[in-house]
């Protein structure tokens, strides 16, 4: 499975366009936010809210993106080649998740920087190292989620698809503005949702909290979901191919 995971890493690695566009959007934006008091107290209020909002952002489009390569390379023939080889669903499953997150790492590390460095973001070491951690940790399941609309999808319906739940699980779950400012049946919905839940692990450390709970488990309960998905699109899609 580590041969695979290097192999699907480094067809990504070479694409310059796709790592750019992942890496450039959430930092112009985090830049833009900046200049917004989305939290209600002040320009360092709304420079850590930002930060975390749109490296979360960042991370889930790289991953969701992935999914539509997915769906290119279903479309090309990759999954009869993967058939050849002594790999099980969930090693592959498993493998590819973790090659999307491999890609969320440049768009999370830019905007924690440009929230340092630029907007003057002020954290200890701890809270520094546990933030890069949950944004990478917990984008999980949004990877996984990924996997499957690649596997079940034509790349230009697994495209549709990923950029409906890219822009709109980002709104509803707070990524762009607090939960607190949505409309009264958004913010009942948003503690339901992975995205709410994944931006919160990270918010509540950069306040100063610990996560809570009840949202990693939330968190957890739909990572096992998509998995799933993932696993059984595979067979789906293999079986097709």
């Amino acid at each position: 499975m580590l041969g695979y995971l290097k192999l699907e890493v480094l067809r990504i690695l070479r694409d310059g366009g796709y790592l750019m566009m992942n890496l450039v959007s959430p930092l112009t934006m985090y830049l833009v936010f900046t200049n917004i008091d989305l939290g209600g107290q002040g320009h360092r209020d709304a420079a850590i809210y930002s930060m975390v909002g749109m490296a979360a952002w960042g991370a889930v489009g790289a991953v969701l993106t992935n999914g539509v390569a997915i769906a290119e390379d279903k479309a090309l023939g990759w999954i009869r080649q993967l058939r050849l080889l002594p790999l099980h669903p969930m090693q592959v499953v498993t493998a590819r998740t973790l090659c999307a997150m491999i890609v969320a790492v440049p768009p999370i590390a830019g905007v924690c920087l440009a929230g340092g460095l630029v907007n003057g973001v002020s954290l200890s070491a701890g809270q520094w190292t546990a933030i890069g951690l949950l944004l990478w940790v917990g984008v999980a399941p949004i990877a996984a989620l990924g996997l499957g609309i690649g596997y079940l999808f034509s790349p230009t319906k697994a495209q549709a698809v990923g950029m409906i739940g890219y822009m709109g699980l980002s709104l509803l779950g707070g990524l762009w503005v607090p939960v607190a400012k949505l409309p009264r049946w958004a913010a009942d919905v948003a503690p339901i949702t992975p995205i709410n839940r994944y931006g919160e692990l990270s918010w509540r450390i950069a306040y100063g909290h610990a996560p809570l709970p009840a949202g990693v488990g939330v968190l957890t309960a739909w990572f096992a979901a998509f998995a799933v998905l993932a696993v059984a699109a595979y067979r789906w899609s293999s079986r097709r191919a």
